[in-house]
């Protein structure tokens, strides 16, 4: 199944689930507010969805759109996202110098953004701060 259908299906499974009244924390607390319910969602799709090659290629090409694009009013952080997914899958293939390349570029938008007023969310942090935790070899 491809990262799109799949990503597609567990949202709307998740949404159905609040919308039930059925989602619930891992405290097995019942999930009231809807942006945490779609956190919910989009951390189970990080976790069960897998991208194909092809789609990797996609994605590439994406996340360099949004990487030398111009900060906007604020930073998507599906794209962060994204951008962390495709750093982790050269991690992965061992190709360190397109994870470099991906987070200088990352970097450099991020200080773009602060350097014209846009807010950096915690959610975006703590994205950052995953990425750091890759060890790159260091040319």
């Amino acid at each position: 199944m491809s990262y799109k259908k799949c990503s597609r299906k567990i949202m709307t499974e998740v949404m159905d689930e609040f919308k039930e009244h059925k989602l619930k924390s891992r405290k097995e607390e019942i999930i009231k507010n809807k942006k945490q319910a779609l956190a919910i969602g989009l951390s189970t799709v990080e976790n069960k969805c897998v991208y194909s090659k092809d789609e990797y290629k996609q994605l590439e090409k994406k996340v360099l759109e949004f990487l030398v694009s111009k900060p906007d009013k604020k930073i998507p952080l599906s794209s962060i996202i994204q951008t962390k997914q495709l750093i982790e899958y050269y991690y992965k293939k061992k190709d360190y110098k397109k994870c470099k390349k991906f987070e200088i570029l990352l970097w450099r938008y991020i200080v773009t953004s602060v350097s014209v007023n846009i807010k950096i969310t915690n959610n975006i942090w703590a994205e950052l701060k995953e990425i750091k935790k890759l060890d790159f070899k260091r040319f």
